[in-house]
């Protein structure tokens, strides 16, 4: 019987093995690879974070993400992607992986989910519930201002994290609601190591950014044309 082996996806945006368990273990107490490090095993070639990898898991404590205040183990049944037209095209198979790259978490009604200046790390897909966008006006008497409003099957954040740029609104939950969060260390994993997996994804992505700009641009010639109208 072969023993199984590994390749590790490192912060150099470099894969290095594969390696056998000894030194993946090795690398682990070395501080090398960390809970959140995507490790991929040979044996069935799905990548995934080292906690979540049998050969590590009692290695590491129990592992929480801190990218919100929230609530909920990390995992999402693929078929509940589904549910995004981004992903309508991806197999079963391409489905789990994008799973396991990613976590879910829950947030209780009125939760921040990001703030206005944050850096732009990550996309979020609302599995359930409804959230609002909204900007907060004004120095010393603030106006809340909603922006727009999102329910389940729609995402947010993606072109902060393209452009590596700040947050430039508040989002915040309309009611108890379910969040899928997939990080840019992950979409780079996806882009050099599963091109294949990344296409259709990122597609999928840049149609609906070019939709909601398209709107953008039908809403502001509305507004000028019936202002010139109306003079």
């Amino acid at each position: 019987m072969n023993e199984e082996c590994y390749k590790v996806w490192e912060e150099d945006e470099t894969a290095y093995g594969p390696v056998d368990s000894e030194t993946l273990l090795q690398w682990t107490r070395d501080g090398r690879v960390i809970p959140e490090t995507f490790v991929q095993p040979q044996s069935h070639l799905c990548w995934r974070r080292a906690a979540e990898v049998a050969t590590l898991r009692d290695e590491f404590p129990a592992a929480t993400d801190g990218a919100a205040p929230a609530r909920g183990d990390g995992s999402v049944p693929a078929d509940a992607l589904g549910q995004f037209t981004v992903f309508s095209n991806l197999s079963a198979e391409g489905l789990a992986q994008l799973a396991a790259l990613g976590k879910t978490f829950e947030v209780a009604t009125d939760t921040v989910i990001v703030h206005t200046g944050d850096p732009s790390e990550a996309v979020y897909f609302v599995l359930s519930g409804g959230l609002r966008v909204r900007l907060l006006v004004g120095i010393a008497d603030r106006q809340d201002k909603t922006l727009c409003h999102l329910g389940a099957g729609e995402f947010f954040g993606e072109l902060g994290m393209f452009l590596q740029s700040k947050r430039t609104a508040d989002v915040v939950a309309e009611t108890d609601s379910r969040l899928f969060r997939i990080d840019s260390n992950a979409f780079r994993l996806l882009v050099k190591q599963m091109p294949e997996l990344a296409a259709p994804i990122l597609f999928g992505i840049g149609v609906t950014m070019a939709q909601r700009i398209a709107e953008d641009n039908h809403r502001f010639y509305r507004e000028v044309t019936s202002q010139f109208l109306w003079a």
